[in-house]
Formats: C-alpha cells, structure tokens, sequence
C-alpha cells in the first residue's frame, strides 16, 4: 500500500515541528514547507492527500497559497485546513 503524502506549510520552525509530531499516528509522510514558495514547489514534485495551512506567511500568505492550489488542475481538489497560532 502507497502512504499518503501530508504537506504541512508554517514559517515558524516550533509550529511546523507540533503539527508533525501531532500527525506522527496519521501512517502518512509528513512534508514540510516553511513558505508558500517552498509549498508550490513541493505540490509540483507530490501527490497530497492533505495539506495543513497557516494563515498567517510572509510574502505569500494561507489564503494567497490555498487560492493558487485550487487554481491547479492537479491540486483543486486537494482537501485543505488552515491553521492559525494566536498567542
């Protein structure tokens, strides 16, 4: 059986490294992006079942990222959770 790919996408290294250790039980890989530049390269080179976006990125934000996915024939599918850190 092929695991599933999940692609986790914060600028911050603390919150990226939760969200792995949360999705550890998941039996899936875990990719990481710390951008949206980083996140558009990896949707071009995997297969996502999943992908978790913060909301808050500089230079391209959840939202901006999650609008170009959609726009993609190959990840407008793609189920999408936005994550937000308030402290």
């Amino acid at each position: 059986m092929i695991r599933q790919k999940i692609l986790i996408v914060d600028d911050k290294e603390d919150n990226l490294f939760s969200l792995e250790q949360i999705l550890k039980e998941a039996d899936a890989d875990i990719i990481r992006a710390q951008n949206g530049n980083e996140a558009l390269a990896a949707s071009l080179n995997h297969e996502f079942a999943l992908a978790l976006l913060d909301v808050q990125m500089p230079a391209m934000d959840g939202y901006e990222l999650a609008e170009w996915l959609r726009s993609e024939t190959k990840t407008k599918e793609l189920p999408i959770i936005f994550v937000s850190a308030v402290y």
